[in-house]
């Protein structure tokens, strides 16, 4: 069939793992298929850097909650689901794609019909907040899309998801795709540059790191954090790092523009989320021969296998304990995944201690590094290929939408559509 449409309903604020993730998939989908993509922004802005890409790829953007420059009131109701039926009339989609949203997506689940929606759950599950909004968005919608096994399993034990289900993880965008990439090596001399990429935010973990160095300090090994990332808790850690004595052993590099550059430069990520629903700085690490020391929660033991391609490091610290390592405790989801039990329950921590220990592991051990690194980036190339991704979501959304049930995938965990 040609000439097949699809309406993304997406937020586009920021520029952040989805936003680009986003952008990158319209990119991909255009080349792979012959589909016509129009977007609707779901918050009250594009960021420039997304807007520009889609301007770039000719795609259309309207907003839902805006009639021109008029944002539409809550109330009455009638009027924001009067916009999402014409938004709807008008682009005439074979499939609408609802990225990431449980809140606010009632009203395109009624304008375009439960039977061409299709929700691409990304880490929204996750959140605070409970409303009777999500619960019946949930219970209606019938295809759902998830980025990792632990999204299954939280939209399944926290949200009581009963519906058809397809995990598609995530894949390596285009843009940060190395060239050619050869097994690294941990460096002769000068100190180890152990990498952290994240939004400074408490669910990030980052203050775990930082107490993490100072006990490879103690333990007399050359090493130093590197963090590419902004936000709110930078000032915290920054003081942190300053009582802790690491001067200029931890170095904030802030927004990096150049990623590809910063993975090149360091030697081993590390990752200690209290919360990450798939692990795509993971991946991206693993593509530049990176090994990974991370969480063992959620979704990073999906893309990380232990002993393999890095550590996983399964959190043993009650949440208590946060403020005391310098930690803060804001905007922190009230469940996590266990994957080793498969039970849902209240964050934890790493314990910065046995964090370390992992890392020592590594750097101790030079001929396995070098397996670890070979191993991410075959890994890579066999698991998170982007095409792949883009086709799979592809025929699981168009799929759907001509028979009403996902296809069933075989060698993803999940991947048979159920009820």
């Amino acid at each position: 069939m040609t000439g097949r449409s699809l309406l993304h309903y997406v937020s586009l604020d920021g520029a952040g793992g989805v936003e680009l993730q986003f952008v990158e998939f319209l990119h991909a989908a255009a080349c792979l298929a012959d589909y016509r993509h129009a977007v609707v922004a779901c918050g009250k802005t594009v960021h420039p850097l997304v807007a520009r890409q889609l301007a770039e790829a000719g795609v259309a953007v309207t907003f839902e909650k805006y009639a021109g420059a008029v944002k539409l009131p809550k109330w009455p109701a009638a009027l924001r689901a009067a916009r999402q039926r014409h938004v709807v009339s008008t682009q005439q989609p074979q499939a609408v794609i609802i990225w990431n949203r449980l809140r606010d997506s009632l009203d395109t689940l009624a304008a375009a019909g439960a039977e061409r929606c299709v929700y691409w759950e990304r880490g929204a599950s996750w959140f605070a907040g409970e409303s009777p909004a999500k619960r019946r968005f949930i219970a209606e919608v019938q295809a759902v899309l998830c980025n990792s096994l632990a999204a299954k399993r939280m939209l399944e034990l926290r949200w009581s998801y009963a519906g058809q289900v397809q995990v598609i993880p995530n894949a390596l965008r285009p843009s940060l795709k190395p060239a050619s990439t050869r097994p690294r090596e941990l460096p002769d001399q000068g100190p180890v540059r152990l990498g952290l990429v994240a939004r400074l935010q408490p669910i990030k973990g980052v203050a775990l790191a930082i107490q993490a160095l100072t006990v490879l300090r103690a333990r007399g090994y050359d090493v130093s954090l590197h963090i590419a990332g902004d936000g709110p808790e930078r000032a915290r850690l920054e003081a942190l790092a300053g009582r802790l004595g690491l001067g200029e052993r931890v170095l904030f590099a802030g927004l990096v523009e150049d990623m590809a550059a910063f993975y090149r430069d360091i030697d081993l990520l590390v990752h200690p989320a209290l919360r990450e629903p798939f692990g795509q700085i993971a991946v991206e690490a693993n593509a530049y021969g990176i090994p990974a020391v991370v969480a063992a929660v959620d979704g990073l033991v999906e893309v990380i296998t232990d002993g393999v391609t890095g550590l996983c490091v399964r959190p043993s610290l009650p949440l208590a304990d946060y403020a005391g390592l310098g930690g803060g405790t804001e905007d922190l989801p009230p469940f996590v995944y266990d994957p080793a039990t498969d039970t849902i329950g209240p964050p934890r921590l790493v314990d910065p201690h046995g964090l370390a220990e992992a890392i020592m592991r590594i750097l101790d051990d030079r001929p396995g590094y070098r397996g670890m690194s070979a191993a991410a980036i075959r890994a890579v190339d066999a698991r998170f290929d982007f095409d792949m991704h883009v086709r799979r979501a592809l025929a699981a959304v168009s799929g759907f939408a001509a028979t009403g049930r996902l296809p069933v995938t075989e060698g993803i965990p999940g991947g048979a559509g159920h009820e």
